[in-house]
């Protein structure tokens, strides 16, 4: 039986999105990867080539994600030390920390560590904390400080339908159709991008501070092999129509005419002009929408992150050619690296003696 996970809610599915696509703690950013692909119809061994993890711990996080939902996505680390508070004082701690400062007739509108501890002790739920601790408490019980985000919900009536539909084509075993997987990432600006490295000590890279953004803006399409697992980019200077068209025709001129050719794309009214569809029906090639908000159904979502940061991470490009040669390089590096490391993937595993392979466990799950 195919591990998958559970159908999740479209609000669910657009927070995994955003997590792949800006997320910056890598742990949570794997993991979402992996739900995110289970979710898009994809199976355990095929999502372990995709984020580059032993099937076993890929189905692990999604039985994870079945039982504890988004929560599994964060690591929880444990503090040390002895703990000087009673599950009372925390569970009202946590809970004056949820509510709205104006509602309890405070003259501010968010709380800060310094106001929350304050108020705690005016309210006589402690004697007194140090901020440390504070912040210890709200993170065991999954409160912490975020900005308030706006949010949409996908009111598709076919939205079962698509995403079905999806799945489909992407959990097909024997004889496989060609399906691609397209969107835009962008726009970029020429401007400095910041990142992480390994650096001696106090002495890290320097990017500039001031910039002017006098050089316009561009956009990276990326279309995925969905099978194959192999990506292809391309920089246009707009994102309509017509851009959208003239990829389109050139990831179907790599396919010989006679064959069916499946793409996956959002519902972005410039995806789905007259043109295009017109083409489509000319070109043996059959558009597969996505539901209404609810890109996080196309498989290419899960890669657009890794691509991004692999070619503007910590650099200050001064031209849109060499932003064009960086996403170049990247999507090759990151191809290779998928041939590269399947192979080594494959030779971890143990043959049986019909000749099968047996999947060895991973290190971190003997004990």
């Amino acid at each position: 039986m195919v591990v998958h996970v559970r159908d999740i809610t479209n609000e669910e599915g657009n927070k995994l999105r955003q997590i792949v696509r800006h997320g910056k703690d890598p742990i949570e950013l794997k993991r979402a990867q992996v739900v995110l692909s289970s979710a898009q119809g994809f199976t355990p061994p095929k999502i372990g080539e995709i984020v580059m993890m032993s099937q076993d711990y890929v189905r692990s996080l999604i039985k994870s994600f079945n039982q504890d939902g988004l929560e599994m996505l964060k690591p929880h680390w444990k503090p040390g030390g002895n703990r000087r508070f009673t599950p009372e004082q925390k569970n009202e701690l946590v809970s004056l920390a949820t509510s709205h400062p104006k509602n309890l007739g405070l003259p501010f509108q968010q709380w800060s560590l310094r106001r929350l501890r304050a108020e705690a002790a005016k309210r006589g739920i402690v004697d007194s904390i140090s901020k440390e601790w504070l912040r210890i408490i709200l993170d065991e019980s999954d409160v912490s400080f975020q900005s308030v985000k706006t949010w949409k919900e996908s009111k598709d009536p076919e939205f079962e339908e698509k995403k079905d539909r999806i799945e489909k084509l992407t959990r097909k075993k024997s004889n496989p159709p060609v399906v691609l997987s397209l969107d835009e990432i962008g726009p970029f600006n020429l401007v400095p991008h910041g990142g992480r490295g390994w650096f001696e000590q106090n002495s890290p890279v320097r990017i500039p501070a001031k910039y002017n953004k006098f050089g316009g803006t561009r956009y990276e399409y990326l279309c995925l092999n969905v099978y194959h697992q192999m990506l292809t980019i391309k920089q246009y200077e707009h994102k309509g129509g017509a851009p959208w068209l003239e990829f389109l025709k050139e990831e179907r001129s790599k396919y010989p005419f006679d064959e069916k050719v499946y793409v996956i794309q959002d519902g972005l009214p410039a995806h789905w002009t007259p043109y295009i569809r017109t083409w489509a029906h000319s070109s043996n090639t059959i558009l597969v929408p996505t539901a209404t908000n609810a890109s996080w159904m196309n498989p290419v979502e899960c890669h657009a992150g890794d691509v991004q940061k692999l070619a503007l991470s910590g650099t200050d490009y001064k031209s849109w050619d060499d932003v064009n040669r960086a996403f170049i390089d990247a999507v090759k590096y990151r191809n290779r690296e998928r041939i590269v490391r399947g192979k080594t993937f494959r030779d971890t595993q143990k043959k049986k003696k019909d000749g099968r392979r047996k999947l060895r466990r991973p290190l971190w799950t003997r004990h």
